[in-house]
């Protein structure tokens, strides 16, 4: 009898607050939440590790965005960076390698 039960990995929350690396190495985005404390629509952009841009996301003033990616999410060859994300903006990243 075959097992058809997939191998789970680990999955990790990493806050984010500013621009810089938020995972080294071949790593998948499987959801993103965030809040924005600001009066304007705030947003993040998410890049691999080769500079192309894989995830943009806006955020509305004083709310609060949730969304869980469908099967494997999104591959980031070569690590993930924070090129951009609003003054008023955490993001709660959750990655698994």
């Amino acid at each position: 009898m075959r097992n058809f039960m997939s191998m789970s990995t680990d999955v990790k929350a990493v806050q984010v607050t500013g621009t810089g690396s938020v995972s080294g190495g071949r790593t998948r985005l499987r959801g993103i939440m965030m809040t924005n404390d600001g009066t304007t629509t705030q947003s993040i952009t998410l890049q691999d590790g080769n500079g192309a841009t894989q995830w943009i996301s806006d955020c509305p003033q004083g709310d609060v965005f949730a969304f869980n990616l469908p099967m494997d999410g999104i591959l980031f060859v070569d690590g993930m960076t924070c090129s951009a994300i609003g003054a008023d903006i955490t993001a709660t990243v959750l990655i698994d390698k």
